[in-house]
Parts: structure tokens; C-alpha cells; sequence
């Protein structure tokens, strides 16, 4: 990442001294309980970090250490020059506004910022501070600290195993501080250096209010949580690399709306989590930067209880542009309110949903490559108006369920079991392209199925299930569709404005075959991704009174990406059927047993079990 430069100035300082607060020796443990996960819908938040949150909020103007107070750290002692400082047994603290240069080497000590509600910021020029009783750097008060890293240097902070609470700046009963580098105020993190944090106690990098990370490449290693910002936390054109036995990420304020929320841009997230990469009490944007998160060891983990989401929000998330790579025990994206994604580059694998909302969940642009899944797109709704979506799951490829979901925010919910939600639940396909290989349903509406554009293209592997599922109806209207089963669940859709084909190909074929519906205005092959022994087929080139030849087998020159061949030409195949079209369904053939939601085709019937048309 290219950082803002900085100017580097001379510095002068004079001496001041003030009073220093000091250290006992009770000790403690930390607790490293994360807050309390929570179920069901939640309200959106008007705080939706969108708009001006949303963006870069500020080019910052290079630091000016003009008239700053330097701090020069050597081993156990420090010198002090300029005012509002005191440095006394290792520990210096800052007492007055203003900037701070700090330098060199404290081997058991630290720095406390106790100045009031004026603003202080704390210059880092290869600091390296360890502390083994409590947070190097902890910002007691101020209005707001600003921790600058300068230009090319590199700092570091570490703690111990435990921390003393014995001083008047200390609090045993709230654990406070309890982060490696600790604000009870508004925190800045800026500058184009370089930060390691090596947080042994606890938690890494703690705001109490709001934190706010730019420009900076800031390294975490913490013992539970990474990066916390109460209020909220703003990561913007900075490099953040977090390993962590807790949430990577977060923003943790439940008791006021328009707070608890996460925004993240232009930026470059390598996130390790023991539970979820990034978490949002509320809302959470992530957009333009490129983003690895890995969550409770990743999709072929053992789940629990925990939440071990890869990308979380409590109630709306947005995705857009960026490149993000996501390997989780949990669902990789969740909200237990909407998911909106309108572009980016996505490599899921997940032991549950790559992607669920408890409300809508829209997709509009991106390209989503999902390895692997238990449930590839789940939602209340769910919307597909655009963008490139390849699904392989284990159970259904994409499911609008309705209602609150049994998992909420907390751990695995294999499937996310929904209460019941009524017949509000619908799959909307307006345009973009989904191939989709289900070892469940592929797609599977509690509620209805529309159509009106675009590309499906399912295969179902399961016995008991089909390529479509659905329980009121199922509207098509344009677009191309093509679902193969491989069981005896073939359901076509109930409400046809374009004419379909249903085909039983009287054997089981294998993956990898191709299958070919060629009439005289149209030509098209599709290759199957899975088993099937039945396929359903509508496009709206299609035409009642004229006749479709259906073909499987033989080769094909062209490309055949997401199941729609492409660019080529099919040649050696099996006819299977030269059929007639009607101008709503056509059935031919074996195309599986009655039972199911939807409309299953019995062997040789329409949909309403009229002799077929052959």
C-alpha cells in the first residue's frame, strides 16, 4: 500500500514536570469473555455508518513536531524535554495537551495520558515500550489521543500476562484498562509507519469511544480481542494484520443505536480469529481494499457455541468493490438485519452460509466463487438483480426461509434456523448469473419464486431433493433456466409467461456431461456439474408450435464456465427427443415422483398430470 508522506521537522522542546501516579502490586487475570451474543432481528440503526462514514473522513496534514515535548526512552530510564510531562521508575506521564515525540527503548514501563478533556497527541518515532504489569500506552483521559506513527519508523508494544490494579487510574472490578494499548477516549491511530502490538494480558488495541485507524500498518497479536472501538471503529487506508484468540474486529456498543458500528475502506485486512473476523453491534460498510479473514480456524473446523462469522453486523451490512477472501467455521457474511452486496471479488468457504440475512439479503454486482457451504445465499428475501454467483453447498444453493433466525448472533446454526416467518419469503431473479451445485434444494423459497432475467443454472445432488423448491409459486418471465436433479423432487416453476421443458433422461447422467436444446433461433448447451436424471429448461427465445431438439453427451468446443457453454460448438451427442413446444410447459419422459413443495412432474404428465407433450 502506498502511504501518505510525511514531513519530517526539527525538534525543540523546554522542561516541565508533573505528578506521577504509582503502580502496587495486586495482580489479575484477564477475563476474556466476549460481549453477549444476541438472537432474533434487530432493528436497523439510523447510525448506518454510510455517507461521509462510509468514505475517507479526512486527508490528514503532515505532523508538525514544531515546539513538541520530546520523551527519549533507554531501557529503564527516561528524559524529558518540553513540557507536560513527568517521567518517574520508568513510568512517564503526560498531564497537558499537546504533541509528544516518543523515541527508544522502555523495558518495564509505560506511558499514561491523564490531561483532561484537551487534545494530546503521542508522536511514535521507534518507540518500543514493554510493560509487564499493565498497558504501555493507556490514555486515562483526554479529548481525543492521537497516536501518530512518523514516517518509516517502526514501534512496538508489549505487555505481560497479567495486569495490577492498585492505582487510582486503575479498576480491578470494570478491568479497565485492559488492552495492550488502552484509550477511555476518542482514539486516533495515523501516519505512515509501522505499529506491532503483542498483547499477552487481554485485547490488543481498545477505544472505549470511538477508534479511528488511517494510513498506518498496524500489526496485532492479542490474547482475545484485536482492534475494539466501542462507539465505533473506522479503518481507512491502512494495513492491519490481527491474529487473536477472540473477534479480530469490532465495535461493541449495545445501549445506543446510533453507535456499535464498523467502517472499513481502501484498506488491507489479513484477519486470524478464534471467533468473528469483523463484528458490528449494529451496522457494518466494507469496501475498496482487500480483506483475508480466517474465523475459528476456518471452514473444515469443528463448530460450537461461539460465533466464528467472518464479516458480522447486527443489523445491515454493505459490501461493494474489494477483493475479500473468506475461510470460516461460521457463516462468512452475516447480518441479523440486511446484506447488501453491490460488487467485489469473493472466495467463500464456510462450514455454514457463505452469505444470510435475516431480512433481505440483495446481491447486485460482485463475483462470488463459494467453495464450499452448508447454505450458499440464505435470507428472508433473497434478490439477485446482478453480478456473477457460483454456489456449492451441502445443503441448498440459495434459500429464502423468512422470519428470525435460530443462530442470531451467536454460533453455528447449520442452516440458520428460521421461526416461521409466513408466506413472505421470496428468491427475486432480475439479471446477473448463478450456477449453483446443491447437495440439498438448489433454489428453496418457504415462500414464492420470481424470475424476470438472468442466468440459472442448478444442479441438485440430493435423492430427496431438487434443483427448484418452492411453496406458493413460482413466477418465470425471462431469462435462461436450467435445473437438473438427480433425485426423484423435479419441480418446474407453476407460472409460466415463457415457454419451459421438462425432460427425463431415462438414466442417471454424470457430471460433466453435456446437454443440448437446440431449435431453429437458438442453441443451447449447458454441462452438468453434478448427477442428474431429469432437467428442466426455459428461455425466452423459446416459442410455442416449434420444435426443440433435446441432445446429451457428445463434446463440445467452446467454454462451458458456470454450467452455460459458450463460444463453441456441440457435436457427437445422444438425441434424446425432438419435442413440439407448448406455450407453457412441455414434459417428456421420467422426470421424478410426486411429493415435495412445488410442482413435481410425475413420469409422463404436465404439471397439472395431463399426458405429456412428445
Amino acid at each position: 500500500m502506498e502511504f501518505r508522506k510525511w514531513i519530517s521537522i526539527s525538534l525543540g522542546a523546554a522542561l516541565l514536570m508533573s505528578i506521577l501516579n504509582g503502580c502496587g502490586a495486586s495482580q489479575t487475570t484477564p477475563n476474556h469473555d466476549s460481549a453477549a451474543d444476541k438472537g432474533g432481528i434487530r432493528s436497523a440503526a439510523p447510525a448506518s455508518p454510510s455517507g461521509s462514514n462510509a468514505a475517507s473522513l479526512r486527508t490528514p496534514a503532515a505532523l508538525d513536531l514544531t515546539g513538541a515535548t520530546i520523551i527519549t526512552l533507554s531501557g529503564s530510564t527516561v528524559s524529558i524535554a518540553g513540557s507536560g510531562a513527568e517521567a518517574e521508575g520508568g513510568v512517564v506521564t503526560i498531564t497537558e495537551g499537546g504533541i509528544y515525540a516518543v523515541s527508544g527503548t522502555l523495558d518495564n514501563g509505560r506511558i499514561i495520558v491523564n490531561a483532561g478533556s484537551a487534545d494530546v497527541t503521542v508522536a511514535l518515532s521507534g518507540a518500543s515500550i514493554v510493560c509487564s504489569y499493565g498497558s504501555p500506552l493507556y490514555i486515562y483521559q483526554a479529548g481525543t489521543a492521537t497516536v501518530h506513527l512518523m514516517e518509516g519508523t517502526e514501534n512496538t508494544l508489549t505487555d505481560g500476562e497479567s495486569y495490577t490494579f492498585s492505582d487510582s487510574l486503575s479498576s480491578a472490578a470494570d478491568e479497565e484498562p485492559n488492552a495492550c494499548l488502552y484509550s477511555k477516549a476518542d482514539l486516533v491511530i495515523e501516519g505512515a509507519g509501522a505499529l506491532a502490538v503483542e498483547a499477552n494480558y487481554n485485547n490488543g488495541i481498545t477505544s472505549k469511544d470511538s477508534l479511528e485507524i488511517y494510513d498506518s500498518a498496524v500489526t496485532v497479536d492479542a490474547a482475545n480481542h484485536g482492534v475494539n472501538g466501542k462507539d465505533s471503529n473506522t479503518i481507512d487506508s491502512a494495513i492491519l494484520t490481527v491474529t487473536c484468540g477472540g473477534d479480530a474486529v469490532r465495535s461493541t456498543n449495545d445501549s445506543d443505536e446510533t453507535l456499535g458500528w464498523v467502517s472499513v475502506l481502501n484498506s488491507t485486512l489479513t484477519l486470524t480469529a478464534g471467533e468473528d473476523g469483523i463484528q458490528a453491534e449494529t451496522s457494518a460498510v466494507v469496501s475498496a481494499g482487500t480483506y483475508a479473514i480466517t474465523s475459528g480456524g476456518g471452514s473444515t473446523a469443528t463448530g460450537d457455541d461461539v460465533s466464528s462469522k467472518g464479516i458480522k453486523a447486527g443489523t445491515d451490512l454493505t459490501l461493494s468493490s474489494g477483493v475479500y477472501t473468506l475461510d470460516c467455521s461460521d457463516d462468512a457474511i452475516h447480518a441479523n438485519g440486511n446484506v447488501t452486496i453491490t460488487g467485489g471479488s469473493y472466495t467463500i468457504s464456510t462450514g455454514d452460509d457463505a452469505a444470510h440475512a435475516d431480512g433481505e439479503l440483495m446481491v447486485s454486482g460482485g463475483a462470488l466463487d463459494i467453495q464450499a457451504s452448508y447454505e450458499g445465499l440464505e435470507g428472508g428475501t433473497v434478490t439477485v438483480s446482478g453480478g456473477d454467483i457460483t454456489a456449492v453447498s451441502s445443503d441448498d444453493g440459495l434459500n429464502a426461509a423468512g422470519g428470525n433466525d435460530g443462530s442470531g448472533f451467536g454460533g453455528h446454526g447449520m442452516g440458520n434456523t428460521f421461526t416461521p416467518g409466513g408466506n413472505s419469503s421470496a428468491i427475486t431473479i432480475t439479471g446477473g448469473t448463478i450456477q449453483v451445485l446443491a447437495g440439498g434444494d438448489g433454489l428453496d423459497s418457504n415462500g414464492s419464486i420470481e424470475m424476470t432475467g438472468g442466468t440459472v443454472v442448478v444442479c441438485s445432488t440430493g435423492g430427496g431433493d431438487g434443483a427448484l423448491d418452492y411453496e406458493s409459486s413460482f413466477t418465470l418471465d425471462g431469462g435462461i433456466l436450467f435445473s437438473a436433479s438427480a433425485g426423484n423432487m423435479a419441480a418446474t416453476p407453476n407460472n409460466l409467461n415463457q415457454p419451459a421443458l421438462s425432460v427425463g433422461f431415462g438414466q442417471t447422467l454424470e457430471a460433466g456431461t453435456y446437454v443440448q436444446f437446440k431449435g431453429d433461433a437458438y442453441d443451447f448447451v449447458f454441462r452438468l456439474t453434478g448427477q442428474a436424471s431429469s432437467a428442466v429448461f426455459s428461455a425466452s427465445e423459446l416459442e410455442g408450435g416449434t420444435v426443440c431438439t433435446v441432445s446429451y453427451g457428445g463434446t463440445y468446443s467452446g467454454e462451458s464456465a458456470r454450467g452455460l457453454c459458450s463460444g463453441g460448438s456441440y457435436s457427437g451427442g445422444t438425441v434424446l427427443a425432438e419435442l413440439t413446444l407448448e406455450t407453457g410447459l412441455t414434459s417428456y419422459g421420467q422426470t421424478g415422483g410426486m411429493g415435495g413443495r412445488g410442482d413435481m412432474i410425475a413420469a409422463a404428465t404436465d404439471r397439472r398430470g395431463r399426458p405429456a407433450t412428445a
